[in-house]
């Protein structure tokens, strides 16, 4: 095998050999996401993302391309080479179009705060550590989806390096197949080293933060999330989180409301929550650009993680009690697994179901909502009853929802930015799955992108 270094001078690649630097360069969200790479490399252009891709197939090494190293299941590691794109990372705003460009490896807290110097922001993860191309590939919620809708219903143009080093530009005018599918299929098609998506006025403040309730007061919680959904305006989101909050890290109700506007607003808008009586309220006014750290405290680096979703149509109580039981009995079998929390996140669906189905690869748009198991732990003996729980719980939610819901939930199975990796690939991509299977053969027929729910290239 000819020496990386031929390739790439060495302040741009990171081994084993390099002690610090290696350790920092193969740490990840979360710690079982973590794997021990033979070659860590540092693009600064689009050709050095092409030259790391071809150094990769000519020497048999698995792929993966890191930008935040969120994945859970180990989607952005490898035990070959791994493509960092910290340094494809630059975020510049254009007023006169509205629009922003947002460099492959950025994280969404560099946007929103690069936006907001000019009163603007977009659609972006509401953990602002994150990064942008994992959740854009993967299709995006944030708190603006119900006004604006998904992140790559935001997209306009998209630079990507493919698997034989093209580097091609893909948008509604160009390449037109390729930008389908990178609009939900995640990784499968090559590493995006920038993206330009639409930007919207946001010269205003918004009011959020966490309102707590106790266990008994459940019912009461789920009633009042019903009675808010039907008149929430595309100005309003929520969470609703179970979790065990300090100072008692009992299991416990938090709201995590978002008004576009006025906190005396908020508080009428969300009315029928704070009429329960919230033993806490911690509801302010701030900026925008600050929304998306809130979560932050939760969302630390470190320990085991996984993440593992299902659908539900409503957030009915008969539902919720049963998930809050569910959870109960996991922390009180395991107390470590306190630091897990289950969201019921309650962002509009209307203007992200006005989008055809076919525009995108993306194929779980529907009139329903995700619920999320954040589950985090410390001991690596855990880590299958964890699994083992989340997937049986995501299980009885569909079972629920089939049985209560008059919904045709056959174009969910889940959102796959939330996916644990054991959900069939045919099932994430739905209908859509031939045409992807159609694409791959054309952009990556060798399957160098395969780390994320991977594609079969169609014979």
């Amino acid at each position: 095998m000819p020496s990386i270094l031929s390739v790439f001078p060495k302040e741009q690649v990171v081994t084993p050999d390099d002690g610090t630097a290696y350790d920092n360069a193969t740490h990840r969200w979360a710690g079982n996401a973590e794997r021990k790479a033979k070659y860590v490399v540092y693009p600064r252009t689009a050709q050095d993302v092409a030259a790391a891709i071809k150094y990769a197939v000519d020497n048999a090494l698995e792929l993966a391309i890191k930008g935040g190293g969120h994945s859970c299941s180990g989607a952005s590691s490898s035990e070959g080479l791994v493509i960092d794109m910290r340094d494809l990372a630059a975020v510049s705003v254009d007023t006169d179009n509205q629009l922003i460009t947002v460099g492959g490896g950025a994280v969404w807290g560099a946007v929103d705060k690069e936006a907001a110097k000019y009163g603007l922001a977009t659609v972006g993860g509401t953990v602002n550590h994150t990064g942008v191309g994992g959740l854009t590939l993967g299709d995006g919620y944030g708190w603006l989806t119900p006004k604006y809708g998904l992140v790559i219903d935001n997209l306009v143009k998209a630079e990507i390096v493919t698997a034989s080093g093209d580097i091609l530009i893909c948008s509604a005018t160009e390449n037109q197949d390729l930008f389908w599918a990178i609009k939900g299929a995640g990784s499968n098609f090559g590493v995006v080293t920038y993206f330009v998506l639409k930007a919207y006025p946001q010269p205003n403040t918004v009011w959020s933060g966490l309102v707590i309730f106790t266990p008994p007061q459940l019912e009461a919680v789920s009633k009042a999330a019903t009675t808010w959904l039907q008149t929430a305006s595309v100005d309003e989101s929520a969470m609703i989180f179970i979790a065990c909050p300090p100072p008692t890290f009992q299991p416990a109700i938090a709201l995590l409301p978002f008004f576009n506007g006025s906190a005396e607003e908020g508080h009428k808008r969300f009315s029928a929550f704070f009429d329960v009586g919230p033993v806490a309220d911690l509801t302010k006014e701030l900026p925008y650009d600050d929304m998306n750290s809130l979560q932050n405290p939760m969302a630390t680096h470190g320990d085991r993680k996984i993440l593992k979703s299902a659908c539900f149509s409503q957030p009915d109580n008969a539902l919720v009690q049963a998930v809050f039981e569910e959870y109960v009995k996991l922390t009180e079998e395991h107390p470590e697994t306190k630091a897990s929390a289950i969201l019921f996140e309650l962002h509009g669906h209307a203007k992200l179901m006005s989008v055809p189905a076919d525009s995108a690869s993306f194929a779980n748009r529907g009139p329903f909502y995700n619920m999320t198991m954040a589950m985090r732990w410390k001991d690596p003996a855990l880590d299958t009853a964890v699994r083992t729980w989340a997937t049986t719980l995501a299980k009885s939610v569909r079972a629920y929802e089939e049985a209560h819901s008059t919904l045709d939930l056959s174009a969910s199975r889940g959102y796959s930015n939330y996916g644990l990796g054991d959900e069939r690939v045919r099932d994430v991509f739905g209908t859509h799955y031939d045409r992807l299977a159609e694409i791959k053969a054309r952009y990556d027929p060798g399957m160098v992108f395969k780390k994320w729910f991977p594609i079969t290239p169609k014979a």
